[in-house]
C-alpha cells in the first residue's frame, strides 16, 4: 500500500498504488465520502492531512479501495499519463540521523556514537522523484546517501521505544545529498553539519509514502544506492545501531514530533561523490525507487 503525491497540469492530487495499478485517490476518496455525507466536496489532495485526520491508515484506504472495487470504479479512476511525481510531503521538520550504521562509520574516519547523533535538514532542501539536483558551482565534493526514513503519525512527546512504532504513519526514501568537502571543514572547527547538510535541493524524498501498516513492526528494509546504474551501496536497516524505536524515544525526549514530520535514519557504507550528469536512484525494500539527475544550477550566486 503506497500512496503518492501526484499533479497532472494543474490538477494535484494523491495516487493509491497496490498491486501494481495507480488510481486517483483523491477522487476515489471523494466518492466514497460523498456516498456517505450525501453531499459532494472535495476530499485530501495532500498527504499531510490524511495524516493530521488519522486516516493514513490501512483501515481507512482499505475501506476507499473496497467503495471503488464494489461500485466497478477502478478503470475510471486510473491515474492518466502524463502525471509527475510530487515530493510525498512538506514536513514541518526532517530530523536526520549520523553515523548510524558501524560500517559508515568507518569509511568515514567517526567513532561509533554512544547516543545517536542527529541534525535538521530544513524543508526548503526537499524536492521530488525526478527533480534535479543542483550542484553549486563553488562546492567542490558533493557526496550522495541513500537512508530510509519514516514519518510521524500523531504528535509524540516523550514516547517509550516500547510504543514507539504506534506513532509511525509509514516509510520513505531520502537522499540526504552533502557538501563534503564544507562538511569537513565544519567537522576540522568542532562546528554543526548544518551548512553541507541544507542547500536548496539536498534533500530528494519520495517517490511515495509505503503505509506502516503494511509492516509488520519496524521492518527490515534493503538501501540501496545507485550512480548511473551501478550499485554503490547495498545495506539493510537491520544493522541499524540505533533502531526506530530507539530513536522515537530519544528524539521526543528533546522535541515533540508533529503528524508529517520525517526522521531519516541513516546511511549504509558505499557513499561517494556525484557530479552534474549524474543520476542518483536510491532504492529501499517495499517502496520503491527515487531517482534523481544532478545538475549546474543555470545562476550560481554566491
Amino acid at each position: 500500500m503506497r500512496v503518492y503525491a501526484l499533479s497532472r497540469d494543474e490538477y494535484i492530487f494523491l495516487g493509491f498504488e497496490d498491486g501494481g495499478e495507480l488510481l486517483d485517490l483523491t477522487r476515489a476518496i471523494t466518492l466514497c465520502e460523498t456516498s456517505r455525507e450525501n453531499h459532494f466536496g472535495e476530499f485530501y489532495r495532500d498527504m499531510g492531512d490524511l495524516i493530521r485526520e488519522n486516516l493514513f491508515t490501512a483501515g481507512y484506504l482499505g475501506e476507499v479501495m473496497e467503495f471503488v472495487l464494489k461500485h466497478g470504479l477502478a478503470a475510471h479512476l486510473a491515474a492518466e499519463q502524463g502525471i509527475e511525481i510530487e515530493p510525498p510531503l512538506r514536513p514541518g521538520k526532517i530530523i536526520a540521523l549520523g553515523n548510524n550504521y558501524t560500517n559508515h562509520i568507518r569509511e568515514m574516519g567517526q567513532k561509533v556514537p554512544d547516543a545517536p547523533v542527529l541534525f535538521g535538514k530544513w524543508p526548503s532542501t526537499v524536492i521530488g522523484h525526478g527533480d534535479p539536483i543542483l550542484k553549486p558551482r563553488w562546492i567542490g565534493s558533493m557526496s550522495y546517501e541513500a537512508e530510509l526514513a519514516f514519518v510521524i503519525s500523531r504528535t509524540a512527546r516523550n514516547v517509550p521505544a516500547s510504543g514507539a512504532m504506534d506513532y509511525v504513519a509509514g516509510y520513505t526514501c531520502v537522499n540526504d545529498v552533502t557538501a563534503r568537502d564544507i562538511q569537513r571543514k565544519d567537522l576540522a572547527r568542532a562546528l554543526p553539519w548544518m551548512p553541507s547538510k541544507n542547500f536548496d535541493t539536498f534533500c530528494p524524498m519520495g517517490p511515495c509514502v509505503l503505509l506502516a501498516d503494511a509492516v509488520k513492526g519496524p521492518g527490515e528494509f534493503g538501501v540501496q544506492s545507485r550512480v548511473n546504474g551501478a550499485l554503490r551501496q547495498d545495506g539493510n536497516t537491520r544493522d541499524l545501531i540505533f533502531g526506530i524505536p530507539i530513536l522515537i524515544e530519544y528524539i521526543t525526549n528533546i522535541m515533540t514530533l508533529e503528524p508529517g514530520d520525517v526522521v531519516s535514519t541513516g546511511t549504509p557504507e558505499g557513499v561517494g561523490s556525484i557530479e552534474p550528469g549524474d543520476t542518483v536512484d536510491i532504492t529501499c525494500t517495499g517502496i520503491g525507487t527515487l531517482s534523481n539527475p544532478v545538475v549546474e544550477p543555470r545562476e550560481n550566486p554566491r
